[in-house]
């Protein structure tokens, strides 16, 4: 009883700050942004960013030697020729320069946390307005989708919601607030999934948001069982989405995934229409690509990106392990935000074939093509030229399955690169439930 108090108290506050009349308000406001002509949204994101460039130098003792005499229509000049470019790496260093009141959190302030899936975990100050602005630009995204406020939607992501060692339903928490079905991706397993199937079919959410992985988790068991769902629309973020995974998750679970683009740093984001383009949002933040001499690029570069809305940390210039490029032309969705390809993951999860040629994530998943008799599965690269096939093998998996996963691969992906495939009896998530589908092991010459 205690236990549902807490996440009665949890989620309740959740929704005050996040789901509220002031965050209905946002979303109103945001979605005019939708229509403005390029000149106004350009000149609207100007004055954004030379707020937070001001509040960086007022702020941030690393910028205190910068001039501030630059007016807003200066502001992108301003940013390219008098602020570096920084990473988390300067942001571990100089914690007494880049943390605002020498990295002390007012009471008013809230703190946001990475993951730390590839390194340190870096801690972000973060004014109670960002936190609101954040849902806003969510539920934005949502009306994308067709989603308003009021329609009961379920998330299948990090929740806490039950206890690991529960064997018995509920594996989930209705949050009453906001007509909300948070349900436990770490009971995604035989014996429990049964009910989480029947709880979502009950509920009917008009929408469900999840990490890839969870998703297509799902969507294997509903393939086992031959059962579908339908779900609307699925939001899925906070992990590359993957053709293999699309393809599987739009046929068990719904009719369409919209992607989104973020993290916890929140300089850049990201969001699928219904048309498919990944626009970057403009009035979020400022987003450079830039190629490795720190320089922007038509072609593929790393995610730069500046806050426009944390007044309280104003993160400027901040690289990304992330690459993308810009795609030209407009959207058929008529929205005058800018256009990227999809993201293609992180620089320390880059794994390179035979010939030292880096290889796509995305054409990875072509090794599993026709092959159903694993559960869950990892590529890592271990050594150059040298991957292991990690799986989770399903009732049914054979030696005729590892040698169709080899010949896939040196048919479909790199002929070049050696390939250990190694059985495992699970393979884990991180602590936040995410789970890295593609990583490297092998950096600099050793292991990691």
């Amino acid at each position: 009883m205690l236990a549902e108090l807490r996440k009665e108290f949890l989620y309740g506050g959740r929704a005050l700050v996040r789901d509220n009349a002031l965050s209905q308000r946002l979303v109103r406001k945001l979605r005019r942004h939708e229509t403005m002509e390029a000149e106004a949204l350009q000149a609207l994101g100007d004055r954004l960013l030379h707020r937070s460039l001001q509040a960086a130098i007022d702020k941030l003792p690393y910028y205190a030697n910068i001039t501030r005499d630059f007016t807003p229509r200066e502001a992108r000049q301003a940013l390219r020729e008098l602020f570096p470019v920084v990473d988390k790496a300067t942001l571990l260093d100089h914690p007494q320069a880049l943390y605002p009141n020498g990295g002390a959190k007012r009471p008013w302030q809230a703190l946001g946390k990475t993951s730390g899936t590839t390194g340190t975990p870096l801690v972000v100050i973060r004014s109670l307005a960002s936190v609101q602005m954040e849902q806003a630009f969510i539920k934005r995204h949502w009306t994308w989708g067709g989603f308003v406020d009021g329609m009961p939607r379920a998330a299948l992501r990090g929740d806490m919601v039950a206890d690991l060692e529960r064997t018995e339903p509920p594996f989930w928490f209705e949050n009453r607030y906001n007509r909300q079905l948070l349900l436990s991706s770490r009971h995604l397993t035989d014996g429990c999934v049964g009910a989480i199937i029947d709880k979502l079919r009950d509920f009917a959410p008009a929408m469900l948001q999840a990490y890839p992985s969870t998703a297509y988790t799902l969507a294997q068991h509903l393939r086992r069982r031959g059962q579908v769902l339908d779900i609307p629309v699925i939001f899925t973020a906070s992990e590359p989405l993957y053709p293999h995974q699309q393809e599987l998750i739009c046929a068990y679970l719904g009719g369409k995934i919209m992607d989104m683009y973020g993290m916890a740093e929140r300089v850049a984001f990201a969001t699928q229409c219904e048309y498919g383009s990944l626009h970057v949002n403009p009035d979020y933040s400022h987003v450079e690509i830039l190629d490795q001499h720190g320089e922007p690029t038509d072609g593929v570069g790393q995610v730069v990106g500046t806050t426009l809305h944390n007044l309280a940390m104003p993160l400027v210039r901040y690289r990304l392990s992330d690459r993308t490029r810009w795609k030209p032309g407009r959207c058929a969705c008529g929205r005058p935000f800018p256009m990227i390809e999809p993201v293609t993951g992180k620089l320390e999860d880059r794994i390179t074939g035979g010939d030292g040629s880096e290889v796509s994530a995305s054409v990875l998943t072509f090794a599993f093509k026709g092959v159903e008799h694993v559960r869950k599965s990892q590529v890592a690269q271990v050594g150059p030229g040298h991957w292991e096939l990690r799986l989770v093998p399903d009732h049914g998996f054979s030696q005729a399955d590892e040698e169709k996963l080899l010949h896939n691969i040196h048919h479909l992906v790199d002929p070049t690169v050696r390939v250990s495939i190694v059985r495992r009896d699970a393979l884990p998530d991180t602590a936040a439930g995410k789970f890295r589908w593609v990583v490297n092991e092998w950096q600099d010459g050793r292991r990691s």
